[in-house]
Formats: C-alpha cells, structure tokens, sequence
C-alpha cells in the first residue's frame, strides 16, 4: 500500500476564527518552536488562549504542578495548572520499580544485550496511561469551566517526545545521531534491542497515545460545543518528510534516522481513524526547524538553508522587503569570505549526492542510519556552521521562524474546515503564507 501525501500547496482562505473563540494549547510551551506559530496567530484574531503545563517532578521524583514562582516566570495566562506529563518511565509498578530503574546498570558498553522485566514495563505503561487519562479529564473539566460553549474550540496537540530519562539513554542517542566513523551507531542495531524496543513504546505513548486520549476524553465536551452551534478542531504537529527545493523542483527529501517517526505514524493512524469518524482532527506534518530540542539531531537544519531559494521562487515580486531583510541578516551572520551562495552550493550538493537521494523513501518510512549517509549529513553541516561567525548563532533561528509562523497560519486557516486527517506542507506553502 503507497503512502498517500496530501500537500496543502498554498496558503488556505482565512478562517472566521474571532474573538469569543478559543485555542488550548495541549502540552507545555517551553521556546520559540512550532506551537508558538499558531499561538500567534490565533492571537491575532482575538482567540483567547488557554495554556498548560506537563508538571515538574520534586526531589522525590513525585509529579507536581507548578509552583508560584514558575508560574510567573512562564508569563503564560490563564494556565491551567494540572499535570500532563505523558509516558510510563517514572511510574513504578506494584513493587515500587520503575522502567527508568532497569536501566540504571548499563552504559556505553553492554547496551545491545540488556534484557528488561516485561511484565513490570506494562504494568508501568498502563499505569502511566490512568494517570495521564485522570489528569486530563480534570483539565478539561477546567477548560470547560473557561470557555464558551456556543462559540469555537480548537485543541492543538504539541505533545512529542519521549526518551527515557535514564543516564544510559543520551549518550546512546548522542551516536546516532550525530556519531560518524569510530562512533558510528546503528540505529536499525539499537530498534532492534530491548532499550530500543522500550523507546518505541515511550515515544508512542507520549506522541501518539496522549492524541488518541485527548480525542476520546474531550468527546463529551466536543458535543455539546457542537450541539449549540460551535466547532470544536484538533490539530497535532507531525513529521514524515517534507517537500524542499531542488534546483528548480520541489521534492519530498526526509531526515534519517528520525526513530520517533515510528510514532508519528501512530499519530496520523490516529488522526485518520478519528477523521473518518466525523471528527475534525489534523496531523500536520510541518518543514524541520532547529530548536533547543531538535539540536540533538546533527544535520536536520540543512534541509532548512533551501528556504531562502524557496522564498525568492514564490515571491510575489522582484525583492519585497522580507526576501531583503531576510537575506541581508543571514549574510551578517557569516564571516568574511563566504556568501549564501556558496550555502546554497553546500545544500544543493547534499540534496543531489545520489547516496542522499537514495536514502530516504517514502515506502517505508521511516529509515534507519547507514555509516555513509551519516558521514554526508554531518559533514555538509558541518560545512555550514563553519562558514557561520558563531556556531551557536546560525541563519536557522530566522528560517525557523518564518516556517513556523507560516505553518501557523496554514494550520489556523486549514483548521475551520479541515479537509484531511494528515496533511502535509513543505516549503513552496511555506513560502507563499509568508508573502500574506
């Protein structure tokens, strides 16, 4: 069975979204990253919006809500301050032992043949699956409490992630994603092992299982909004490749090895299952952007470079003042000798090496890491940073912004009449919602 993309190619009709509306973000807004694009946005219709939070852990590694002091910190309001940490790592099963705590004795070395306790995993996964679903049914008691029944509700999903947190886990991620030569590191070799297998679970729990559960648990509130005349719409942030520019073509390139794509596609699973029910849900799988929490992934930002050619191909004319500004701040931030051409020249070298282009496949999705296919991505990206004045000061903080306040826009747009359950949008939507 093929992989049917649904590209939404340009910018959708504005919304009639208002004030009197309201927006919940589900999941915590921590930085600049994809939610703030549609936070924003909604903002700018004079939507009201709803925040919350995952909850901290104490010194005895209990879930807490936030305190006073963090509160005013995040500067986020109204904030309903209920925990919504998702995923089983921390819960302990019947005799008090954690999945975290299985894998306090393994290190670097001896990874690829531990052997977990099964039977007391489940019990910690189900057991973490209650506590969420309790929590999140008094969120949206509170949520209820806060809004309009008569007017428009949109949830949007930002929950993602999921790695362990076990001293054993980053370092493993660390060579696999970034490893090349003598620290190389499979990662078809690391799915395949019991803390592999253990990951899986945790970032399906927390990426796709906590959408399933916002769909289900809101149904009672999504009807009655329904009943008295409003919309209720989900939308979530997936990843599975994306359309970038090639020469002169747009084509579908995807970063590998992306392990928790395994759970964006129980995400979209997800998502399709509830739209085919009559449920106004949408995964929308957005363009790469670098942010403090995919920095991990050595390489995922050079697909961001061929924006800028992007930009200049939709532009409405020659140099309207947002190609110019853009152009001129990510030249400033290189040292002297280089231009963006010679960024361009890097990327589109990359993108064109036939062992890249070969690499990831839609079929199939997603890919596992080869040694050779590491060795171009970290090197191509390398090349880059080091043509930059400071490497953590990189022309991708302004890419990244206009991918995310463009997919905001789309996805507020797409969201009054939502016409699929996954849906994709590369970089030529991108382009043209920043011109609008």
């Amino acid at each position: 069975m093929k992989t049917k993309r649904n590209c939404i190619r340009d910018l959708p009709a504005p919304s009639h979204f208002t004030k009197g509306d309201t927006l919940v973000v589900f999941g915590e807004v921590f930085e600049r990253g994809y939610v703030n694009g549609i936070i924003d946005e909604a903002k700018n219709v004079g939507m009201k919006i709803i925040y919350s939070t995952v909850g901290r852990r104490d010194e005895a590694q209990q879930l807490r809500p936030l305190t006073a002091d963090e509160l005013k910190e995040k500067d986020q309001s109204p904030l309903i301050n209920i925990p919504l940490e998702a995923g089983f790592d921390m819960e302990p099963d019947s005799s008090g032992i954690r999945p975290v705590d299985q894998l306090k004795d393994y290190g670097l070395t001896g990874w690829e043949t531990a052997r977990l306790n099964w039977t007391s995993i489940e019990e910690s996964r189900q057991k973490g699956a209650e506590r969420f679903r309790t929590h999140v049914k008094k969120f949206l008691s509170e949520v209820e409490k806060q809004i309009d029944p008569q007017k428009n509700l949109i949830f949007v999903h930002t929950m993602a992630g999921g790695f362990p947190r076990a001293k054993v886990v980053m370092p493993i991620a660390n060579r696999i994603f970034k490893g090349i030569g003598p620290r190389y590191c499979s990662s078809q070799t690391f799915w395949e092992s019991e803390i592999g297998r253990l990951c899986d679970m945790s970032f399906r729990e927390v990426t796709g299982e906590t959408f399933f559960h916002l769909i289900e648990l809101s149904a009672p509130l999504r009807q009655k909004i329904e009943k008295s005349g409003g919309k209720v719409r989900y939308a979530a942030y997936g990843y599975h490749g994306n359309d970038v520019l090639v020469g002169d073509r747009y084509e579908w390139y995807s970063y590998s090895p992306y392990l928790q794509g395994f759970a964006k596609l129980r995400l979209e699973a997800i998502s399709d299952t509830a739209f085919e029910k009559n449920v106004s849900c949408t995964v929308f799988n957005v363009p790469e952007i670098l942010t403090n929490s995919s920095s991990i992934f050595l390489g995922i930002e050079v697909v961001l470079y061929p924006l800028m050619q992007a930009l200049q191909k939709e532009a409405p004319q020659k140099t309207p003042p947002l190609i110019k500004d853009l152009l001129a701040n990510c030249h400033s931030r290189l040292k002297e000798g280089f231009t963006l051409e010679d960024i361009n020249r890097v990327t589109h070298e990359y993108l064109t090496n036939p062992e890249v282009r070969s690499w990831p496949s839609l079929e199939g999705w997603p890919q596992h890491n080869g040694p050779r296919q590491m060795e171009l991505m970290r090197n191509s990206s390398s090349a880059i940073i080091d043509m930059h004045k400071d490497a953590k000061d990189l022309m991708t903080k302004d890419l990244s912004e206009i991918v995310f306040r463009s997919c905001g826009k789309i996805m507020l747009r797409e969201m009054e009449n939502p016409r699929y359950g996954v849906a994709w949008i590369g970089h030529d939507a991108v382009a043209k919602a920043a011109f609008n």
